[in-house]
Order: structure tokens, then C-alpha cells, then sequence
């Protein structure tokens, strides 16, 4: 696990993005290394800035610790460079340098199948602003079952603490180790799992059922990311 840095002066938020940027900025210089041919010096602040599209300003800011890029950059400055965001913003365990402003939250993203994850780093108010709780996970959508609420490319935001139906809403499913987004109602007869679309069908399921048919709560749907709309 990367151990992290906290700063004394927890008020001084002057101080903690100094560490921060710093931070990036060996790490971003480390990948840079590893990546090879890639100058030192001025010719590096050339070579980034047309690597990546930005000015020769934003360049050096990124490389000397006097500024960061914007979060939705970071994914593709990490594939750019073979590396990952967490070794952008965090460091890998053997370069020593692991401070991160610790203010900061990391959100997991994974697929459908679970076999493909990355990490978004967002600050507290962020999470706030979007209504989210500490602790979320966010899954990308692949299918279209869930149309119009959800359709593909959607991130979906849930709550994976919560394990199992405890009141009607929108939760992440396992159905026979496959994860689906449904809407979940308590009938008479059960539990209906509702999916939007109408060429999808739904169905009832008694909580006697629910482990027999292999389905288990994954997590509580608290938010959605729509893409493109």
C-alpha cells in the first residue's frame, strides 16, 4: 500500500497543493524517463507540450510542479505514457515518492465484467456537488437494458456497502456472475426487477429465490454520469 503524506498544518491548503504538484510533477518527469526519447531540459518542455497538445507554458507548469492537468486528462496522459493515474498522481512504491494531497478521493471504475478498472481522483466537494457519499464505486454501461435512464458509456455511481434490498430503488446486481443495473420494487409476490427498456423483459423473484437463482446486491445506485446528453 502507498503510505501518504500528511502536512501538520491541515488549514494550509496553500501548502498542501504545493506538495501535490510537486508530486505530479516527479512523477510525470519519472514516466517521461521511462517512456525514452524524451529530452531533458527545454527540449523536454517542447516535447510534452507537442505530445499532448498544450502550450509550451502549460508544459512547464506540469513538469516543475507549478501546475497540474485537468482530471479528465489524466487517463489519457497515463496511457500516452504506459503508466497508470495512480502512478501519476500517487507514485509507484519503489520511487520513494508517494505524497498525494489527501483531501483527495479516489473513485473506482470498473466494466461490466470487472476486468478492466481505473481510478478517477476527486476532491471532497466534488463528491458533494454531485450528491455522491464517500466510499463509491462507479461501473461504465455496456448495454442498452436500462435505456433511457442509463445507455452505453454512462457511468453509474453506487454504494457497494449496501448488500442487500432494504427499501425500492435502483441497484447493481450479480445474476449469474453478471453484473446488470435494475430497478428493484418489493411486490406481493417478491422482488421485481425492473429493466427500463421495454424490449427487455422483467421479472419477480421471491428473497427465498434470490441466492438459487444466483442473484446477489452488488451495491445502491447513488448517481449517474450521462454521457453525451
Amino acid at each position: 500500500m502507498n503510505s501518504v503524506i500528511h502536512l501538520n498544518n491541515q488549514d494550509d491548503k496553500s501548502l498542501r497543493q504545493k506538495a501535490f504538484r510537486k508530486q505530479f510533477a516527479d512523477n510525470l518527469n519519472t514516466a517521461l524517463d521511462s517512456r525514452g526519447a524524451i529530452p531533458t531540459g527545454y527540449g523536454r518542455v517542447t516535447a510534452v507540450a507537442e505530445l499532448f497538445g498544450v502550450s509550451q507554458n502549460t508544459a512547464a507548469n506540469w513538469l516543475h510542479g507549478d501546475g497540474v492537468p485537468e482530471l479528465a486528462r489524466l487517463p489519457e496522459i497515463a496511457e500516452t505514457l504506459n503508466t497508470t493515474v495512480e502512478q501519476l498522481v500517487v507514485g509507484a512504491q519503489s520511487t520513494g515518492a508517494h505524497a498525494i494531497d489527501e483531501s483527495y478521493t479516489v473513485v473506482d471504475i470498473h466494466g461490466g465484467d470487472e476486468d478492466e478498472a481505473h481510478a478517477l481522483y476527486m476532491l471532497p466537494e466534488a463528491l458533494r456537488e454531485m450528491g455522491l457519499p464517500r466510499g463509491v464505486t462507479a461501473m461504465r454501461i455496456s448495454a442498452d437494458d436500462m435505456d433511457p435512464y442509463l445507455r452505453p458509456n454512462d457511468l453509474v455511481f453506487y454504494d457497494p456497502r449496501v448488500a442487500r434490498i432494504n427499501a425500492n430503488g435502483v441497484y447493481l446486481l450479480s445474476m449469474q456472475d453478471t453484473l446488470v443495473v435494475r430497478r428493484v420494487q418489493r411486490v406481493l409476490a417478491g422482488i421485481h426487477l425492473i429493466c427500463d427498456n421495454e424490449r427487455f423483459g422483467s421479472e419477480v423473484v421471491s428473497e427465498d429465490a434470490l441466492a438459487e437463482k444466483g442473484i446477489r446486491v452488488v451495491g445502491y445506485v447513488v448517481g449517474r454520469l450521462l454521457v453525451g446528453r
